[in-house]
């Protein structure tokens, strides 16, 4: 025995790991430091990327824990990353490979663990949980939401684009949202994937392709609607066809999850549908039941693995049940994917406006439902014969499922089924009445091909059609109407019928009859058997009632009294119930055969003797049995006056178990669990089903109204006293209770109408409550608007007043301009007048001039120096009265040409002191 290790052990073992971690960490800071420093591509660097990948396999988090780790690497995938359609160069294979398992080795697998150990073992998978999360967070934004290692999935070079694959299913695990953002970015990335997928030669980047389309096609519609334009359906069948069904490999089992996630878009299921896809996934079905792929030898020429044309079955692998090297869940795992696949093609409940219809259609013209021939060979296991007959029951409800029932034409036959031209009906019919079917597949199968014959009234007719004798048979074919036929022979001649085969038979003679008038009349005086003298020909319904009386009689004989096991029909009582479920519901709904069976000597008193078994049958089925034939005895009693004798019939049912007991019988059938409750597993037996319990209690209430319309005829009433007494009795017995009833409802409306009322009275309080409390928010908001419009009101009057303001100021100024205006006007009338006059003195002076003075010469310059100092002076002038007085300069400015440089001088002269 292992010894347990000690307080000492522990903390020892502590002190190593943490001074493990911290060389880790020492190294790991070393390593980023070379990597940052180098280029990637140098013989150092790559050295240091190999070490780092190597510690990171060892100790993630020392790793993740150093700092710029992360960024380093990334830095460093970054420069190695082809741009645009270059490709990788040789020198950067192994570096880029190495940071991309390094990044992949920090994430982890991406899979949140539950630990079962200790509570240290559970805090440390939360730490590398939180540790995966952040690294992942981290290249997410290092890589452009991704779009970085996207790039990687063009490059030519296998084991990049595998090492990228194997990054991105780590990163999308945490983070896919941005994954699937960055390739809806950029759809070229989905269709270097596809490419991937259909010409890559190398299995484990195949594989690694595959894995991440499932996992990107697994809830974006978006993703898995360009996937399926871009041919993924059609490589999925291609792979598959290249791939061994039967032993449910993980790469089958992948392109199946991806089929999925594919059908369950309605966009997808349209395409899959309009190209063919649909009989691709039916000849996969055929290959995963059978084993054999279409078209392989053992395949040609083989009716269920018998011999073929060369003779070579024993040569052949056995498919079915030879494959002792594949475990029986692995077997038969793609079947039940597919099976998946098609039943999400075809919901039950289509609310797709006519998807699912035309789905179902497409499926059976592509022969889906010639699959269920395979349920006759014994070799299948019964997981996969409830798959198939799961297939059936999606398929059953459209009107071409009828049809092809029913039909002989064989174009449609699936791989690897039988080459019987039979229909399939009677294939089916084979199956569900054999001697071997184990239950759960009868009643699986029972329930849903009775419910398709009770759905599709041609497929009624003709399973009615086939109980008549057949003149010529094909070798091997027994139409399903014979098999029916010959087990009631066997129940009504010998008594030694199986009660499960009759069982099962009786609910599809049951399934034929319900709801189909003209079936129910044609069986009243069908012939099924050709009489070997010269007699009339024994009718169907002598020959049902043949089958009641010998299992009437073996019921009332109670051989051993034992109680009858709930989960399958078994001796005489078992098919006494069933032939009472059938005859229950044809005489209530046929009355010429009502009328046969009600004035029969020998049936009526059987009936009687049914309604008292006293324990025969046991407490189970006898309960049951004498309810049944209580309610038959009901119907009997419901027929009209002029055809049955129903008043000597009341009397018999009252002079032997009384009116109020035959009422507790029915009361007790209609309250047994079996009929309330029955089985809804698709493979458990049950005995009656939501239709015939409703039908049940329809036929009671009508039985209850009869009695009463009888009881109160004056033919009945004159049959005697113990009649009436009896009916006396049990009516008032019945009026009682329907008064007790009434007082309970009654009382209970009084009690309803109280709280009505207080919980109105309450409703109002809190109504009113509420209402003033919503007025008193309403006035403190009508307040607070009130105060805010004065507030606006307030701030437009200060507006309004301001542009008044500003409106007039602008009007002086303009005025002013114009004022400005007229005295530039007059200053330039006055320069002009200068210049006339200037203009004047020199034509005089050059007038003068041949004839002047020498001293008039001389003083013409002297004269022009003179009347610039005086200007000069002048401006100088101006400028100190601007100076002292500014707002006097729009008025002196017209008076002469005056630049802002003179003035400028001007007033800086005046204001130095003299």
């Amino acid at each position: 025995m292992a010894k347990s290790p000690s307080f000492l052990d522990a903390v020892g073992q502590s002190i190593l790991d943490s001074a493990s971690s911290i060389d880790a960490h020492i190294d790991a800071g070393a390593l980023v430091d070379r990597i940052s420093t180098d280029e990637p591509t140098s013989r150092r660097a790559q050295s240091a990327l190999s070490d780092l990948k190597g510690l990171a396999k060892r100790a993630p988090g020392a790793v993740s824990a150093t700092q710029g780790a992360v960024v380093a690497i990334l830095r460093v995938v970054d420069k190695l990353t082809p741009k645009g359609d270059q490709d990788l160069d040789d020198s950067s294979i192994e570096p880029l490979q190495d940071a991309l398992e390094t990044l992949g080795c920090l994430i982890g697998d991406g899979f949140q663990t539950k630990s079962v150990g200790s509570k240290a073992d559970a805090k440390v998978d939360e730490a590398a949980n939180r540790r995966g999360q952040e690294v992942a967070e981290l290249i997410v934004s290092g890589t452009e939401n991704g779009k970085l290692l996207l790039r990687l999935l063009c490059v030519t070079e296998t084991s990049t684009q595998y090492d990228a694959m194997m990054l991105l299913q780590r990163i999308y695990r945490r983070l896919p949202e941005p994954v699937n953002a960055a390739m809806l970015a950029d759809p070229r990335s989905l269709g270097h994937l596809m490419q991937v997928l259909q010409s890559c030669e190398v299995d484990y980047v195949r594989n690694e392709c595959l894995s991440l389309l499932l996992l990107l096609t697994a809830s974006n519609a978006d993703i898995q609607t360009i996937v399926t334009v871009q041919g993924f359906v059609e490589t999925i069948f291609a792979i598959l066809e290249e791939e061994d069904l039967a032993a449910g490999g993980k790469v089958a089992r992948d392109l199946l999850r991806c089929l999925m996630n594919l059908v369950s878009n309605r966009t997808c299921q349209k395409y899959i549908r309009e190209t063919g896809g649909v009989a691709s996934l039916v000849a996969s079905v055929g290959t995963a039941v059978t084993g054999r792929r279409p078209g392989s030898s053992g395949h040609r020429g083989r009716d269920f693995g018998g011999e073929d044309d060369e003779g070579e079955a024993e040569e052949e692998e056995d498919d079915f049940g030879g494959r002792p090297d594949i475990p029986e869940e692995m077997r038969w795992a793609c079947l039940t994917l597919l099976v998946d696949a098609v039943l999400a093609l075809v919901p039950f409940e289509d609310g797709d406006g006519g998807e699912a219809a035309a789905n179902r259609e497409a499926l059976i013209r592509a022969g889906a439902l010639d699959l269920c021939r395979h349920l006759a060979d014994a070799r299948l296991a019964r997981v996969a014969q409830l798959r198939l007959v799961r297939l059936l029951e999606a398929l059953e409800s459209s009107p071409v499922a009828g049809k092809r029932l029913q039909s002989y034409a064989t174009a449609a036959r699936s791989p690897g089924s039988s080459n019987s031209d039979a229909p399939l009906l009677f294939a089916l019919a084979a199956v569900l009445l054999g001697p071997t079917t184990p239950l759960p597949l009868r009643s699986a199968l029972g329930r849903v091909l009775c419910r398709c014959v009770a759905r599709h009234s041609e497929l009624q007719s003709f399973l009615c059609s086939s109980l008549g004798p057949q003149l010529e048979l094909e070798p091997g074919e027994v139409p399903a109407g014979r098999r029916l036929v010959d087990l009631l022979e066997a129940a009504a001649s010998r008594g030694d019928a199986s009660p499960e085969q009759l069982w099962f038979a009786i609910q599809l003679l049951l399934a034929m009859l319900r709801g189909n008038a003209s079936v129910q009349s044609v069986c009243a005086a069908m012939p099924v058997a050709i009489p070997s003298d010269a007699g009339p020909a024994e009718t169907f319904q002598e020959l049902l009632f043949r089958a009641f009386s010998t299992c009437a009689r073996s019921c009332q004989i109670g051989a051993d009294g034992e109680e009858a096991d709930s989960s399958g029909p078994t001796g005489a009582a078992g098919s006494m119930l069933g032939l009472l479920k059938l005859l229950l519901y044809w005489l209530a709904s046929c009355p010429p055969a009502l009328a046969n069976f009600a004035n029969s000597p020998v049936t009526v008193p059987l009936a009687m003797n049914l309604t008292d078994l006293e324990g025969s049958c046991g407490s189970l089925l006898g309960l049951q049995i004498e309810g049944m034939a209580c309610l038959l005895m009901g119907i009997c009693i419901k027929a009209d006056q002029g055809e049955v004798d129903v008043a000597s019939l009341m009397a018999l049912l009252a002079k032997r178990i009384g009116i109020e007991k035959f009422q507790q019988k029915v009361e007790r059938l209609w309250r047994s669990e079996a009929l309330q409750r029955p089985a809804r597993g698709l493979g458990e037996f049950c005995w009656y089903n939501g239709h015939f319990r409703s039908f049940v209690r329809e036929q009671q209430r009508a039985v209850q109204r009869r009695m009463v319309q009888l009881y109160v005829a004056e033919g009945v009433m004159g049959r005697g006293a113990a009649l009436s007494e009896d009916v006396a009795d049990h009516y008032k017995q019945l009026i009682r209770v329907q008064d007790t009833e009434l007082r309970e409802v009654r009382h209970e409306n009084e009690q309803l109408r109280a709280e009505v009322e207080t919980f109105m009275v309450r409703s109002l309080r809190a109504g009113s409550a509420a209402l003033a409390d919503k007025a008193d928010a309403l006035e403190t908001e009508n307040e607070a608007l009130r105060t805010e419009s004065e507030q606006l009101q307030n701030e437009m009057d200060e507006r309004v007043s301001r542009l008044e303001r500003e409106r007039k100021q602008l009007r002086a100024t303009v005025s002013e301009l114009e004022l400005q205006l007229q005295a530039m006007a007059v200053g330039y009338g006055q320069v002009e007048l200068s210049n006339t006059e200037l203009r004047a003195s020199l034509a005089a002076v050059a007038a003068q001039a041949p004839g002047s003075s020498p001293q008039a010469a001389a003083d013409s310059p002297g004269r022009v120096e003179e009347l610039l100092s005086e200007r000069q002076s002048l401006l100088e002038l101006l400028g100190a009265l601007v100076a002292n007085f500014p707002e006097a300069s729009r008025f002196v400015a017209p008076l002469g040409q005056v630049t802002g440089e003179a003035i400028s001088a001007a007033t800086v002269k005046a204001s130095k002191p003299d």
